[in-house]
């Protein structure tokens, strides 16, 4: 992937193909409101894990965030919106429909970890 990336051709290539993206109305909507509904779950997962930690129902499983909350105290939160944020950007920049697809599914697993958090906190 990497080295596609890397030719003059393919990268012109794809930035043609961000603009066309960019320039369909139906794909540069549908980018939007996963965008805004994506950073609505990112908020929840933070919020989540902050409950169940509290409550001691359960540890970070992610081996990267768990580093980042020992080392960085509530400075994770920060780095997590600020991840976020460049997801996001990209996800607008590219609003493919095979990047929506990802991306959908991706918020759609994030979902899904935000229920199991409120679960195991004894919230729902």
């Amino acid at each position: 992937m990497v080295f596609t990336l890397a030719s003059s051709k393919r990268r012109q290539q794809l930035g043609e193909d961000a603009r066309r993206s960019r320039a369909s109305a139906w794909q540069t909507g549908i980018a939007w409101g996963l965008v805004i509904f994506y950073n609505f779950v990112g908020v929840a997962d933070i919020i989540s894990t902050v409950i169940a930690l509290d409550a001691g129902a359960g540890v970070e499983a992610n081996p990267f965030l768990n580093a980042m909350m020992v080392h960085a105290g509530d400075g994770w939160i920060i780095a997590k919106l600020g991840l976020q944020g460049l997801i996001s950007f990209m996800v607008l920049w590219f609003p493919h429909f095979i990047v929506l697809f990802f991306f959908t599914m991706a918020t759609t697993g994030n979902l899904l970890i935000v229920l199991n958090n409120f679960s195991i906190a004894g919230v729902i």
